[in-house]
């Protein structure tokens, strides 16, 4: 029996005032069980379509847009979340756990707004003036998802599944389990979730496998985030249908360069070779620095395929374990990758160098190249810092010899501009066969030869996005935006914390910041510290400049293989060369920059949750035997209950709270940078090298808590993970580690 229709004709007759749920039941002679579960189903139905709304105290009425905000709702891992307003300018909402509703992790919401009574009540007794607002979700617009990944468990009852995602509060049932074992890692698919009332109900898609089986962590990332690394079968035939082969008709319109010295310098276990180099004199004086990238653009045409494919993808993904390519293999290492000993097509950047690195011209043309050799960065470090067995062919070293001088010339010009050069801290992790950390360590090696690569990227890049803004026409660039007024702020207020004496406003103020760390103790410390405090380099259809490498014009074109936005300059490029026009305009462009820009920033969190993942797991086993192991960081942060502290060696962080230090009563001061006692004693400072011993590892959060070394963790009461569970027999929801009120 549907009661959706009586519901809202007494909802919304003259009169009504807002009941509750028992009390409508009772106005529309709701009796018996059945017409309870059904009338309860509409109810919530029409809560989910935003026909009615909930007020205060569960109040049923019809919804009120004056008081409700749109927006997208971010769980918090100890109850509770935050709703970001979609409009600008406007306030978060706190919501409690009992008023998210039916909402999802980062689910776009609709929310009433209203004042806490219990923010009332303390401000009654403190004689405060202001509310807490808080929030209701009053209906779920649009899922964020609906799939999600966990870890499937029996009962003799029931089956259900534990989300990975620490913000996923709900588990979900699970009907048929497809004779899955317990503690395997499985994808669900969500069905419709209306009634709170009711548990969260899904059905699985795929078995990924037991949960500590080598591998299944890193897949169950990609699965949860809708990422998959094998290719369709019918991109994989077309890019099967490609041949690499430079044919005569493939030559016309190309400058035959398969005489000239050019030579590839990649990693050790790279596979794929999309950038090539060479170096002569130029006939006017000074140099030609040739920058021949994989011509991929004439191999993935729009429209096809594999441009489908790439588009979505966006970018490639170097995890912990393995790389997720934007292009298929078949691609990537055969028919674009510019092999030794192989005629390659290319597009080529000749850039006119004087002998003090500046820049005097440049030109770009479509090419055929023929790479004499495959040099790796090991090789070139060892020539770099004049060892002798770096085995690399007398006609390249020839080459090198003038290229490494030369290129340090540019770097310096660059830096001398404002290009700011702070040294990032990496972390290079190997694995085992079963998947675990076998070394952990600081990314330092062949610095120098990167930096040799680097620098002639950067020239060709800088010389097509000139070429593109001059020609007038729609193009998408690489921005960097400066930082903002707060981010100048904070970060001089943290390069101050740590005694270095500058308050940057500008590049080259930074760059000094930089060179007063530099040597020092606090030199990674105020590294982070400006690191933290820039905006994100994005892609964009306006050329606003690249604040941190202090260009005017700045683009991505030297990597076609791995970023979706580079092939689009290559089109883009050709068109100007022949006089044309790309046929893309202003608005299709800058959403694929927008769609660029997502996919980036989720390929940067897959990897560095991958990392994590690994991490975490290592530190844990350690933690489990019982190894009294200690660890030397340094405090990046200051927060209310503790202090971050980061281990150089491994990038982990972690927090010492204020309550596991015994020997003083600390708290934070008002800017966040030191740690005092109530008298106001400095204990510690952000940038302090201190020593510390594990003492918690939260896997299921990702999270580490670390005590000063020498100092036992104290003893603590078992904290329950909260999570919300269907009662057997009613199928409402209950907490786990609650129990239920006797009537």
């Amino acid at each position: 029996m549907s009661f959706d229709t009586q519901i809202l004709q007494f909802i919304s007759s003259p009169g009504y005032r807002p009941m509750k749920q028992h009390e409508l039941a009772r106005a529309l002679n709701v009796v018996s069980k059945g017409q309870r579960a059904d009338f309860r189903h509409d109810l919530y139905a029409l809560e989910s379509a935003g026909k009615i709304t909930r007020l205060r105290k569960n109040r049923w009425s019809l919804p009120e847009a004056v008081n409700e905000v749109v927006g997208t709702i971010k769980m918090m891992a100890n109850g509770g979340a935050i709703f970001i307003p979609d409009t600008a300018g406007e306030s978060e909402i706190y919501l409690s756990e009992r008023n998210c509703g039916v909402a999802l992790p980062d689910d776009k919401v609709a929310i009433e707004i209203f004042h806490s009574e219990y923010a009332e009540r303390q401000r009654v007794r403190r004689s405060q003036t202001d509310l807490r607002a808080e929030g209701r979700v009053t209906k779920v617009l649009e899922r964020k998802t609906t799939t999600t990944v966990g870890l499937l468990k029996h009962t003799h009852f029931y089956s259900y599944v534990i989300p990975d995602a620490p913000g996923f509060k709900h588990d979900i049932r699970i009907d048929d389990t497809q004779n899955i074992p317990g503690d395997h890692k499985v994808l669900v698919k969500l069905n419709d979730w209306i009634d709170p009332y009711k548990p969260l109900t899904g059905s699985i898609l795929e078995d990924l496998g037991e949960k500590s089986a080598p591998g299944v962590d890193v897949d169950s990332l990609l699965a949860d985030a809708g990422i998959r690394e094998e290719f369709p079968d019918d991109v994989v035939a077309e890019a099967n249908a490609l041949s690499g082969e430079v044919t005569p008709e493939k030559m016309v319109g190309r400058r035959d360069l398969r005489d000239a010295v050019t030579f590839t310098i990649d990693p050790e276990t790279a596979k794929d070779y999309d950038d090539a180099v060479s170096l002569e004199p130029h006939p006017a004086g000074g140099w030609s620095l040739g920058v021949h990238i994989a011509d991929v653009s004439t191999y993935v045409t729009p429209g096809s395929l594999i441009d489908q494919e790439a588009f979505q993808r966006g970018n490639s993904i170097y995890l912990v374990d393995r790389a997720v390519m934007m292009l298929p293999k078949e691609l990537t290492t055969k028919v674009c990758s510019l092999n030794p000993e192989n005629d390659h097509l290319s597009h080529s950047v000749e850039v006119h160098l004087s002998d003090a690195g500046e820049i005097l011209g440049y030109e770009t043309f479509p090419s055929v190249i023929h790479s004499k050799a495959r040099l790796t960065y090991t090789q070139v470090q060892r020539f770099i810092e004049g060892k002798p067995d770096h085995a690399i062919p007398g006609i390249v070293l020839q080459r090198l010899e003038n290229l490494w001088p030369l290129t340090q010339k540019v770097r310096a010009l660059r830096v001398a501009n404002g290009s700011v050069e702070i040294n990032t801290p990496e972390i290079e992790i190997k694995l085992n066969d079963q998947g675990k950390i076998e070394k952990m360590m600081p990314r330092s090696e062949s610095k120098q030869a990167y930096g040799l690569i680097e620098d002639c990227m950067l020239l060709a890049n800088r010389a097509v996005a000139e070429i593109l803004l001059k020609a007038g026409h729609p193009a998408i660039y690489r921005v960097h935006d400066e930082p903002d007024e707060e981010q100048w702020a904070a970060m001089g207020m943290e390069l101050q914390a740590l005694g270095i004496a500058a308050l940057p406003q500008t590049r080259q103020e930074i760059n000094q910041a930089i060179r007063l760390a530099s040597g020092t103790a606090v030199e990674y410390t105020a590294n982070l510290a400006i690191l933290r405090n820039f905006k994100r380099a994005e892609y964009s259809t306006t050329q606003i400049g690249h604040f941190g490498l202090a260009f005017d014009d700045y683009t991505h074109f030297t990597s076609p293989i791995r970023r979706y936005p580079d092939l689009l300059v290559h089109r883009m490029l050709k068109a100007v060369e022949k006089g044309q026009e790309s046929g893309m305009g202003t608005q299709q462009i800058e959403q694929i920059a927008m769609h660029c820009n997502e996919t980036e920033r989720k390929a940067d969190e897959l990897e560095k949750k991958s990392i994590e993942t690994k991490r975490i797991e290592y530190y844990s086993e350690l933690m489990n035997a019982s190894l009294a192991a200690t660890f030397k960081g340094f405090i990046i942060a200051i927060k209310g209950k503790g202090m971050i502290v980061e281990l150089p060696d491994s990038l982990q962080r972690g927090m010492i709270t204020f309550a596991s230090i015994t020997s003083d009563w600390l708290v934070a001061n008002a800017e966040m940078t030191q740690a005092q006692t109530k008298s106001g004693k400095v204990m510690f400072t952000i940038g302090q090298e201190v020593e510390v011993e594990l003492a918690k590892v939260d896997s299921a959060r990702n999270f580490i808590d670390f005590v000063l070394a020498g100092q036992s963790p104290q003893p603590r009461r078992r904290e329950r993970k909260r999570r919300i569970e269907p009662d057997m027999k009613t199928g409402r929801p209950r907490q786990r580690g609650k129990h239920r009120r006797r009537r």
